[in-house]
This record gives C-alpha cells, structure tokens and sequence, in this order.
C-alpha cells in the first residue's frame, strides 16, 4: 500500500496537468479557429493564402523553436543560465537578420512583397525567448500558468486579425505583421518574468543520445508544421495555395491538441523514469480517443465544419479533408512516440521519424495540385508511424533485461 500512493499521486497530476493544458489547449484552439475564420472572411483565398506563407516563412526561420522549447523542458531553468538567454536571444537576433537579407529572395519565390516578409519576421526574435521560458515554467510542472499564456497567445492573435481588418482595413496586412509583433514582445516579457521567479530544477545528465534525439525531434516538429503549405504556396496557383492553407489549418488542430498531452507525458516521465510506459500508453489512449472523435466529426459533417470554420469561399477544398485529417491522425501519434523517445533518449524512433519526414518532402516535390499534396502527405505520414512503431519495438526488444529499467537515462 505505502508503494502504491506516490504512483496514485503521480497519476492524479499526470491527468491533473493534462486536464489544465488540454483546456487551455482547446480555448487556444477556438481562438486560432477564430483567427483563420476572421482572416478567411474578411481577406478571401487569395490574400488569406498569402497571411499564411507570411507565417509560413516566419516558421522557416523558427525552425530552431522547438528544439529550444524541448531543451528548456530536459534541463529546466538552473542557477547561472543567462548564457542560455542571451545565446537564445542572439540566435532569434540572427535569424532575423538572416531574414532580412534573404526577404528579396523568398518574397520572388513566394509572390510575396519583401517589406512584409521583414515585418513579420520581427516577431522570430521574441518567439525564441518566450519558447525558452515557456519550456522552463513546462519543466517545473506549472500548467495552469502555461495554459494561461498559451490561451493569451491566441487571444492576441485573433485581437491583431481584428484591429488588423477593421482599422488598417487599407492595409490589413501590413497592420497584421505590427501587431503580432507587438503581441509576441509582451508574450515574451510575460513568459519571462514568471521564469525568473522558478526554483531551481534539479541537474541532469545529459547523455550524447539524448540530446541528439531531443535536437532531432525538435527539428522534425518544425518541419511537420509548414512544409506541405510552404510548398504549395509555391507551387499552385494562388486561389488553391489558399484553399490548401485552410485544409492545413483545420487537419492540423488535431495535432496542436495532441502535442500538449505529448508534453505532459515528458514531463510526467522525467519526473517519474521508472512509470514511462505508464504515461506513454495513457497518452496513447488519450490521442486515440481524441482523433477518434476528431475524425468521427469530420466524417458527419465536413462540408458544414468547412463552411462555419473558413466559409463557403473555402468549400472547394472539403472533399480532401478526411483524408488530410487522417493523415495529421498518423502524425499525432507519431508526435507522442518520438516526445517518449525525447523522454527516455531512444534515438531510434527520431531516425524512424526522420526518414518518413525525408519520404515526405521528397514525394511533394512532383505533386502540383491540392489532390496530389493530400494523397502524398497521407501516404507518407502512414509509413512515417509505422517506421517509427517499428523502431520503438526493435528497441524496446534490444533493451529488454532485469537492469533495463536501471539504465535509464537521468
């Protein structure tokens, strides 16, 4: 009985933490649903697609973020780590300066004014420290808070598309790229000053697997987010480049929500090494449950989601977005497995992840409509999570013994 009641604790936090942040994750949802209906309405499939490869870009150069935000949660925030701030700042500072100089270049590429491409990239500075801190206030277990910040980041962008159509109604996408800014810095300031006041977390070993697989995985994410829009902003025309954007916005809920039950399973686990496959299967269950009821909606009633989420200038799309949502289905759970690998150090489910990533990119490059995009994402999305099961299981197999359990990495 006196064994039972820490994992009882442990239990009722785990699903405490992931009751906090999965509502905060959903009134994030609504407020991100919001911010694509607003545009969507007031902008239209043309200058809508274009607001989405302007934060597509954005994400190109926040390639790094989730490698920051995992790294903060590994390590947590230790005394004398104004290092780690400023070379996170400083890299953000870089980035944006890369941007700068490479906003002629993409805005070519990307049919996109090059001025615009500038402001909006003001805001990669801010993202990165925010990310840091939010990983620090994750890692010390402050969900609440963190559910806070996360619904204010939301909240703000819809405030930026509302100010953004209504008073710089003559340039709403100029205004748009002011005002994210704007909200970003006072984000980043917030998030800040509730990391400074953390305790110290406790030190860990860091081994070379770990923190390869924590910067692969951290990579990968980026990549999950924006390849497929990026790419068919640049390749179709800009009417379907619009309509692929809204496909992407719906599909991709699923995985946003998911990634904050993937969250809480990292930090349940390192704090807990010995109850990981306790925390992984209910994380596994929770996704499954989630998706199920995610795509058992879209399946009743896509063309009315469609119509209320993005309006009916958007409804061309609805055909393909079972199949899209099936495939972010696949990528949620290879979310939660390669943030277990994140956990535990298992190198193996990044590269199984790495190599579908590859196969996925790879198979765009000839997909030149909306049809082809879709198809493409599924099929490598499914062989993406049965590389990264098949790689969980051969190492799980590897790592069988009576010590195994000893060997985890603290």
């Amino acid at each position: 009985m006196d064994h039972q009641e820490p994992q009882q604790t442990g239990t009722r936090r785990f699903w405490s933490d992931n009751a906090a942040l999965g509502l905060a994750t959903l009134v994030a949802g609504l407020f991100n649903t919001l911010y694509s209906l607003f545009l969507a309405h007031a902008l239209g499939p043309f200058d809508y697609g274009r607001v989405a490869a302007l934060n597509n870009v954005v994400g190109l150069f926040l390639l790094p973020l989730p490698i920051i935000g995992l790294v903060a949660i590994r390590v947590g925030r230790q005394p004398g780590q104004r290092w780690l701030v400023a070379g996170t700042l400083g890299l953000g500072g870089s980035l944006f300066l890369a941007a700068v100089l490479l906003s002629a270049s993409l805005g070519r590429n990307l049919h996109l004014p090059a001025r615009l491409i500038v402001l909006y990239t003001v805001t990669v500075v801010f993202n990165f420290g925010y990310a840091l801190y939010m990983g620090f206030l994750e890692r010390s277990r402050h969900y609440r808070l963190v559910g806070a910040l996360l619904v204010a980041s939301s909240g703000l962008g819809v405030l930026c598309v509302l100010l953004a159509v209504t008073v710089g109604r003559p340039h709403p996408l100029a205004w748009l790229g002011v005002l994210q800014a704007v909200a970003v810095a006072a984000l980043f300031l917030g998030a800040r000053h509730y990391g400074e006041s953390l305790p110290a977390a406790p030190p860990r070993r860091l081994t070379s697997t770990i923190v390869a697989t924590t910067l692969g995985v951290g990579t990968l994410q980026a990549f999950w987010g924006f390849s497929d829009s990026l790419w068919a902003k640049a390749h179709l025309n800009g009417v379907d480049a619009g309509l692929y954007t809204g496909l992407t916005t719906i599909g991709q809920a699923l995985p946003f929500v998911v990634s904050s039950l993937a969250t809480v399973m990292l930090t349940a686990i390192l704090d807990e090494p010995q109850e990981r496959f306790k925390y992984l299967s209910r994380t596994l269950l929770a996704t499954l449950a989630v998706a199920g009821l995610f795509l058992g909606v879209l399946a009743l009633f896509p063309t009315l989601l469609v119509r209320l989420a993005l309006g009916p200038a958007f409804l061309p799309m609805s055909p393909l977005i079972q199949r899209y949502s099936d495939a972010m289905a696949a990528l949620s759970l290879v979310v939660v497995m390669t943030t277990y690998g994140v956990a535990v150090g298992a190198y193996s489910t990044m590269v199984g992840a790495a190599l579908g990533t590859l196969i996925w990119i790879l198979a765009l490059i000839p997909a030149h409509t909306m049809s082809m995009l879709v198809n493409r994402t599924l099929g490598a999305m499914l062989l993406t999570l049965v590389l990264v099961g098949g790689a969980f299981l051969l190492s799980q197999r590897k790592n069988r013994s009576p010590a195994s359990g000893d060997r985890f990495p603290s």
